[in-house]
């Protein structure tokens, strides 16, 4: 891997190539991604450069099938100093992380808008301030779909039913928050994208946005255990409490609204949990919700994580990405055989040892279905 860094308010690159030891880089869907290493002390290719907070942007790039591809794009947060050493240990943090809090001082209540467009709101606004434009573009900014009348997910203060969207400046909302539960509440999928300019001169970065979600089906691509599957941990059912039956229920100024889903396995007994959401504000997102939260409940037995030899060319690293679905196939302990399609939520990629960790949930615990309105 190669480990660039740029100076965060001019964009300055300080280099191109810094000399890192124990490097360590996650990268997540819908969430920032994070790298740490160690910075040797005296290191001829760090000395020079003012480490601090907030002020450096540190680029990851590695070469898949001799292409270089920016795998991560973090801001700098405090650094550790080893009193006995004199070595830096570097932590930062995925540019989308950047938006926790930061406050969303705006008054905005569009009667119906885009979800897409409120993500691009929110950045415009982050990035309105001098220190304060990271140059993220969002893209693309129509999903398709629009948050109609009835529609708000804070329960928290008085939401006029009638708007879309309610927000006030002396709220003081979270902008990270604010793109979070929206992203959860539609649903859709966000993403760290970055890449060279045309020159190589800098390095853009996009926050890619998907709806219902992002990533493809890799019809292509084989993961096996025993392959290029090194080690595999399964999903204890253990943490999956089961239930047959969801009651959800929500409350607004003056209004309850509640709806139940039921799915029953034949050979168990019935099980009933009930969930509180204080943010649900109507009949249609409380059916949603009910039955999202049963979907999430009830699934096939998968893979939690699994190790994977990075460049094995089953499925080498760089030809799939966050998002996409992968079918695994190997013996499961007590199970059996098990073939099923997983999503990739996050992968830690080491360099030294060519593996790559994925963190992964099974397609059936995902829930896309949209909000839907009466007309």
């Amino acid at each position: 891997m190669r480990f660039i860094v740029e100076e965060a308010v001019t964009r300055n690159i300080l280099s191109r190539d810094l000399e890192v030891l124990e490097p360590k880089v996650v990268c997540n869907l819908s969430g920032p991604a994070t790298v740490e290493f160690t910075l040797k002390y005296l290191n001829p290719t760090a000395m020079e450069i003012d480490w601090k907070a907030y002020g450096q942007i540190i680029h990851v790039e590695e070469t898949f099938n001799g292409v270089r591809k920016i795998i991560a794009s973090a801001i700098t947060e405090p650094a550790e100093l080893d009193e006995a050493t004199g070595d830096l240990k570097i932590k930062a943090i995925g540019f989308s992380g950047y938006a926790k809090g930061i406050p969303w001082l705006d008054n905005w209540n569009p009667v119906i808008v885009d979800p897409f467009e409120v993500v691009e709101r929110i950045w415009d606004h982050i990035q309105s301030y001098p220190n304060g434009n990271l140059d993220v573009t969002v893209s693309p900014t129509d999903s398709g779909t629009f948050l109609l009348p009835g529609f708000g997910f804070d329960g928290t203060e008085l939401v006029i039913e009638f708007f879309a969207y309610f927000v006030r400046a002396v709220d003081f909302r979270d902008c990270a928050d604010e793109i979070n539960k929206l992203a959860r509440d539609m649903p859709f999928d966000y993403l760290e994208q970055s890449a060279w300019n045309v020159g190589r001169t800098q390095i853009d970065k996009t926050l890619a946005l998907g709806y219902p979600k992002l990533g493809v089906q890799r019809t292509e691509l084989a993961f096996r255990l025993g392959e290029n599957v090194m080690s595999a941990k399964p999903k204890a059912e253990a943490e999956i409490q089961w239930v047959s039956d969801v009651i959800t229920r929500g409350w607004f100024p003056g209004r309850v609204y509640s709806s139940t889903f039921t799915n029953a396995d034949p050979k168990r007994f019935r099980r009933v949990i009930r969930e509180e959401d204080a943010k649900i504000n109507s009949r249609e997102r409380a059916a949603i919700w009910a039955k999202r939260h049963l979907t999430r409940r009830q699934v096939p037995n998968y893979w939690e994580t699994i190790t994977i030899d990075a460049h094995h060319p089953s499925a080498p690293m760089g030809t799939w990405e966050l998002g996409d679905e992968i079918f695994i196939q190997g013996y499961m302990p007590w199970i059996g055989k098990v073939e099923a399609w997983h999503r990739i939520m996050s992968y830690t990629y080491d360099a030294n040892t060519g593996q790559c960790e994925l963190t992964l949930k099974h397609e059936g615990a995902f829930n896309y279905d949209p909000l839907e309105f009466e007309s």
